[in-house]
């Protein structure tokens, strides 16, 4: 039961315009919509949603979504898996795993709002609309279960403990993980038309009827994925059957495609002349009703809520002090961006002769890039806040011999060559191995809010894209190539989003193509992480697209003081560990302090308690 209430705001500061209250007891607020409105808030407010805020243990390990994919390191060395590069770091048991507990709590609030909704004195469609949205809610986290543990027990009521009852009553035993996503995709499939299109302002934030079709979208994408490509274990408590898959398919299929009939989102277009500043706006402060987000978490500094990213993920001379530096994109990523020509997007660093190419300007080198790549990565020479990003390996002095740069920039490590000029070694944003900076010459840039001017903790407001619908489209690809039959219809969803990018639009698909689009349009957005899991292609080989073996390359920009150009080359051992994932981490290990507590939920394959 439902004791008391503490109102969090969650998703806007006009969701909720009443006084705050500490306390209210049951009756008093199933008589009054708005205090059960304040339990909705709770409810939100307990979402794990994956943002700007989401590390595995301490967030100074630097250890997210992104950089524990192909897509970035951490830059500073101050943590074993971010340093020491003649080390191998095995990817940990309970890694973005946790406590069943935490999320049960919120399961059993969900259960609990949805019977005492049944009994409340709200009409009929009231109580339709607000059990749809819980029940969404619920649906959301059997998802964030699920993906990491496969089948995890499946509660739809609320327990209560009867005195005098054994406490094994209450500890049931895991349901399969195709017992999950089907529940998943039921309740979706039942609220979704339960569900507003859209809301008014003071609601805009709260799930829609899109949402639920995202999720849907979404989670039958996943469990499709993991019938064709995972194996079966523990009679199915982990593992989907094959025979599942094409059905799965083609529940994300019409999930998308329901969506897109909706007519309600468009792909963001705004800034047909600049491509890459029109990507950009997307994810900016301020643009979170950009027309594209379906579901989105919004942040309100005045309201205590706002959040870090910019604080921790500064280039190291913007960052004001301390932090920054975050996330380093690998050169791997920025070479998986092709050319506007959809040609290979391996950099140019030599000519047709095999001679080092020189440049007046860094950014010279990118030329003919992806326009998204400009949006999301921060490249050398590029332009931030009024300056430009300077990284640089070192510089080349007048006799032809390399300077390396060995201090973190604030060090002022000075050269001073043959002629008597003077050189800071490093620019003033990195190009050491030690200390704070980016260690592969890159940084982060989507989500960066360049306008920002207390660059403190929690003074971020950037919205996060939970649900798009580029991701959407790119589910459709995916589901209608796997599904056979349906390239036509793949490749006109592919080439809308290629389009809005202003890169060559493709002339046939595949999914490798598919998984291409999808590396590059959602980079840095906490997908590819769990895409490279669901695909079984994380235990592969680096050479292979998995993540063994890999620690990420990066690029050395050159200054040559004898002509004022720069040169480049690839550094294939930037100074982190290579890396070991096991098959056994597809799934997360199952806390003992879970098993312990409930001796019926037995441990995924591979672990031991």
């Amino acid at each position: 039961m439902i004791s008391g209430i503490t109102l969090m705001l969650f998703l806007s500061c006009d969701f909720l315009d009443k006084d705050p209250f500490d306390l209210i007891t049951p009756d008093k607020v199933w008589e009054d919509p708005k205090l059960i409105n304040g339990v909705l808030v709770n409810l939100y407010d307990k979402m794990q949603v994956e943002d700007f805020n989401y590390w595995h243990s301490d967030s100074w390990r630097l250890m997210n979504l992104s950089s524990m994919s192909d897509e970035a390191q951490g830059s500073f060395q101050k943590d074993p898996l971010f340093d020491n590069p003649n080390a191998t770091y095995t990817y940990e048991d309970d890694l973005f795993g946790e406590k069943f507990s935490d999320r049960y709590k919120a399961i059993r609030n969900c259960n609990d709002f949805l019977a005492q909704l049944e009994i409340s004195s709200l009409q009929y469609k009231e109580k339709e609309d607000l059990a749809a949205e819980v029940r969404f809610i619920r649906a959301w986290h059997y998802f964030t279960l699920v993906k990491r543990y496969g089948g995890v027990p499946l509660l739809d009521k609320s327990q209560e403990y009867v005195s005098g009852d054994s406490i094994g009553k209450l500890q049931i035993a895991r349901n399969t993980e195709l017992d999950i996503y089907n529940f998943i995709i039921s309740e979706c499939q039942e609220i979704a038309s339960k569900m507003p299109m859209s809301r008014d302002d003071a609601g805009k934030y709260r799930a829609s009827r899109g949402a639920a079709l995202a999720l849907c979208s979404r989670a039958a994408l996943y469990g499709a994925s993991i019938a064709k490509y995972g194996t079966l274990a523990l009679d199915g408590v982990v593992g989907i059957p094959l025979k599942e898959a094409s059905r799965l398919f083609q529940i994300s299929y019409e999930a998308s495609e329901a969506i897109r009939d909706l007519n309600i989102y468009d792909l963001y277009n705004k800034k047909t002349d600049d491509k890459s500043q029109n990507y950009c706006e997307m994810f900016l402060k301020g643009n979170g009703e950009n027309g594209e987000n379906i579901f989105q978490k919004q942040y309100n500094v005045a309201g205590n809520k706002g959040h870090d990213w910019d604080k921790r993920n500064a280039p190291f001379s913007y960052r004001g002090g301390g932090w920054g530096c975050g996330i380093a994109p690998t050169l791997d990523l920025v070479e998986s961006y092709e050319y506007v020509d959809g040609t290979s997007g391996k950099l140019k660093i030599k000519d047709s002769n095999g001679i080092l190419r020189e440049f007046d300007d860094p950014m010279e080198l990118f030329e003919g890039k992806d326009p998204r790549l400009f949006a999301s990565v921060f490249l050398p020479g590029a332009p931030c806040k009024g300056s430009k990003i300077e990284w640089r390996r070192g510089i080349v002095n007048l006799s032809g011999t390399k300077i390396i740069a060995t201090k973190q920039p604030d060090a002022a490590e000075v050269y001073i060559d043959e002629d008597g000029k003077s050189y800071n070694v490093s620019g003033k944003d990195g190009g050491a191995d030690t200390g704070d900076p980016s260690k592969t010459g890159f940084y982060q840039k989507k989500f960066f809010d360049e306008t920002l001017s207390d660059m403190n903790m929690g003074k971020s407001e950037t919205p996060w894209p939970i649900f798009r619908l580029a991701e959407i489209y790119l589910n459709l690809a995916e589901a209608a190539v796997e599904l056979g039959n349906k390239d036509a219809e793949a490749l006109e969803m592919v080439n809308e989003i290629r389009s809005r990018a202003g890169i060559a639009l493709l002339s046939s698909i595949d999914l490798e193509k598919v998984r291409q689009e999808r590396k590059i349009e959602l980079a840095f957005e906490g997908h590819r992480f769990w895409d490279m899991k669901r695909w079984r292609i994380a235990h592969l080989d680096a050479s292979n697209g998995g993540l063994n073996n890999f620690r990420g390359s990066a690029l050395y920009p050159w200054y040559h003081t004898a002509s004022g150009k720069y040169t480049f080359e690839i550094g294939n051992k930037p100074p982190k560990q290579v890396r070991l994932f096991l098959e056994k981490n597809y799934y997360v290990k199952i806390k003992a302090e879970d098993t312990s507590s409930n001796p019926k939920l037995v441990q995924n394959p591979g672990y031991t308690n």
